[in-house]
């Protein structure tokens, strides 16, 4: 897939994202959830767009799809996390902690995945 395609994509995800966090801030009347949910929904879109780009990886990198995967991943655990604080009375410890493993989470799925292809 072209990249004007995949701009396109990303863009209608993102226009897409905002429309939802504007409907959920009518809905709550919290202004942090729309930030919130559409930081989810962009991450979800991210996760999904992953699959559309090449899957080639250069000699010293891994393919550009696990780096749209990784980010999709981390920002929507952000948006997940930043719901929760919203909600919950819930340690920001916690919350601090649930971030670093699913980056930790995220970075050893990279180098397995990364590792793979070197083997092949």
């Amino acid at each position: 897939m072209n990249n004007r395609t995949l701009s396109a994509v990303a863009l209608g995800s993102f226009i897409i994202a905002v429309a939802i966090g504007l409907i959920v801030y009518v809905a709550t009347g919290k202004a942090m959830m729309t930030l919130w949910t559409a930081l989810l929904i962009i991450g979800i879109a991210l996760v999904a767009m992953s699959f559309l780009y090449p899957s080639e990886s250069g000699k010293f990198r891994p393919p550009e799809s696990i780096y749209i995967l990784a980010a999709g991943v981390i920002i929507a655990v952000i948006g997940v996390i930043g719901m929760l604080q919203t909600y919950t009375n819930v340690n920001i410890w916690i919350l601090v902690a649930i971030f670093l493993i699913a980056l930790a989470l995220v970075g050893i799925f990279a180098a397995v995945f990364n590792g793979k292809k070197e083997g092949q």
